[in-house]
């Protein structure tokens, strides 16, 4: 599956892995583990500990996978 003479040969599961690898580069960027402080509130300490949960579970898949 030759795009052009100069681009390598990918087939789909390539371009879906590096797709997924971005989306979990992007995810970890924007959900980093964190440490709650005094001031946070319960309700912020348990709405970060969801997101978080969802970026784990998505690289457990992953590696699964």
């Amino acid at each position: 599956m030759s795009i052009s003479p100069n681009m390598p040969d990918l087939n789909l599961l390539d371009v879906r892995g590096m797709t997924a690898n971005a989306m979990l580069a992007k995810l970890e960027e924007t959900f980093p583990p964190t440490n709650p402080t005094p001031d946070d509130t319960m309700e912020k300490i348990m709405y970060r500990s969801g997101q978080r949960s969802v970026v784990e579970w998505v690289v457990n898949y992953m590696e699964e996978g």
